[in-house]
């Protein structure tokens, strides 16, 4: 056909990645044949093109198509015949030429993406572009601020990539039935990620690959302990990097909590290298002692075994789901991979600037919603905690439960599983003494100390998940053990005196 311009003020520099051919292919493919259009519409938008008259004439056509008329030439002839937008390069002539061109109706897929392949690219070349005049300013953003801007474009990108995810009814079956398959000849009935907790693996089946989990929980309950414990136990059994953020505490810290754990030393004498000494005549604490050798020699066995342990902690501050999205990106794709992605808490994660000045629920629901895409975009679980508001202080049951998140932004909705986390003990140590009421009898009285005791002394070391939901089985309750000291948690079948992992 004729040689195609550019209409006059097109935005498309000359050493711009382009493909006219496979623009015209489409549009030219389509009108000969409708279910061209069923080949490209999952993916390819009218923004994708680099000629803006192509650009128009898909979005006419699409128009057309989901009107429930038939697009070709003879039903498209009154709506471009005059148009503005085909003016300068010859009105419907030009429409006619893209159909005599065409390569077949068949080819449009492969166009379609040739079309979107060459958008990318000019939206990479852009984000270069404005890399490259940020860092050259003088008085510029600072090269963080350009580095965040960076990733949340590229992470833009990534989430528009999603709508390639288009699969067949049928596939989808037989991938589920694949899974389904294994898990059964393995016997465990598990398609997903494992967590290391029997119970709740059982209640799960796993944590899915593409989904994003919430672990959430009132301060104090072990929402890090909990974490960390699913970091480590997964890495072990899966043998693939696990990726924990933390924005709380520095790596030595969680470091510090693994190793506690495992030499089941309190985690205090790991940190300071001390234990208590003998006490003072008065009964108080004494001077702090040097741990002996066969606690050290507990420590450093701890050490040797995190190295069968593959996880990576970030602990940079305040960052980004764009920032996580990049480290995380580089993980997935080295020689080992990524296996899940541990976020500690979503609550201290950075939303764009424009979300924050909305305020905090809009910003969490942001987050939320970036975390299920950066679930989706590397297929690994993404497991965020979160910290549940203070309704729950105000009830005499202190049992947590997804009202409970109402401050959270969309995270209910975005989770597949919603794990609550709950220690009687904490509520039950802080309850005071009873007192005798003026008209209750001594018995009466005497059964309420005794219950505020037995539920002190019942609950110590216990702990519950609750489940309160989950897209892949039922809910309930899951009972764990807690052991205060070292922060870390098992489940009820391992016994107290079980190896941490």
């Amino acid at each position: 056909m004729n040689e195609i311009h550019f209409q006059p003020g097109a935005e498309i520099t000359p050493d711009a990645p382009v493909n006219i051919q496979a623009e015209i292919g489409v549009i030219g493919g389509i009108l000969m044949n409708n279910r061209g259009y069923e080949l490209v519409c999952d993916f390819l938008e009218k923004r994708h093109f680099a000629n803006s008259v192509n650009g128009w004439l898909y979005g006419e056509i699409e128009k057309v198509i989901q009107s429930g008329v038939e697009a070709n030439p003879i039903t498209m002839k009154a709506r471009v015949e005059n148009a503005l937008e085909l003016e300068a390069v010859g009105g419907f002539r030009y429409l006619m030429a893209a159909v005599q061109s065409q390569p077949g109706w068949m080819a449009c897929r492969g166009s379609g993406h040739a079309v979107r392949d060459a958008w990318l690219r000019r939206q990479l070349l852009d984000i270069g572009i404005m890399t490259k005049s940020r860092a050259l300013s003088g008085e510029g953003a600072a090269p963080e601020e350009i580095i965040d801007a960076i990733e949340q474009e590229l992470l833009a990108l990534g989430k528009d990539r999603g709508d390639q995810r288009l699969t067949s009814l049928t596939s989808a079956m037989d991938q589920a039935m694949e899974e389904a398959s294994a898990a059964a000849a393995r016997g465990d009935g598990i398609i997903g990620m494992r967590t290391g907790f029997q119970k709740l693996d059982e209640e799960t089946s796993g944590l899915a690959p593409g989904c994003f989990y919430l672990l959430a929980g009132r301060p104090s309950m072990g929402k890090t302990g909990m974490g960390v414990g699913i970091a480590v136990r997964a890495a072990k059994l899966s043998q693939k990097p696990i990726l924990y953020w933390s924005g709380e505490m520095d790596a030595k810290s969680i470091s510090a909590r693994i190793i506690s754990a495992h030499a089941q030393l309190p985690l205090r004498w790991v940190l300071t290298g001390t234990k208590p000494g003998l006490r003072n005549p008065d009964g108080s604490e004494g001077k702090r002692v040097p741990l002996d050798r066969r606690e050290w020699d507990r420590i450093f066995m701890a050490r040797k075994a995190a190295e069968q342990v593959p996880v990576v902690v970030d602990d940079r501050p305040a960052i980004s789901v764009a920032q996580l999205y990049g480290r995380a990106r580089r993980m997935a794709r080295s020689k080992a991979g990524l296996g899940m992605i541990v976020v500690d808490y979503v609550g201290l994660m950075r939303g764009t600037p424009t979300t924050r000045k909305q305020g905090k629920y809009a910003e969490v629901s942001e987050i939320s919603s970036d975390l299920l895409a950066l679930a989706k975009s590397l297929n690994v679980p993404v497991l965020g905690l979160q910290q549940l508001n203070r309704g729950v202080e105000g009830r005499d049951d202190k049992h947590p439960t997804m009202a409970d998140l109402r401050d959270s932004g969309n995270l209910e909705q975005d989770a597949s599983g919603i794990f609550l986390l709950y220690r009687d003990h904490y509520y039950a140590q802080r309850d005071p003494e009873p007192t005798k009421k003026a008209a209750e009898s001594m018995d009466a009285f005497s059964q309420r100390v005794d219950a505020w005791h037995e539920r002190i002394r019942a609950s110590e070391g216990k702990a519950e998940i609750i489940i309160a939901k989950n897209r892949q089985g039922d809910c309930g309750t899951v009972p764990m053990l807690f052991n205060g000291p070292t922060t870390w948690f098992r489940d009820v079948v391992e016994g107290e005196d079980s190896a941490a992992w």
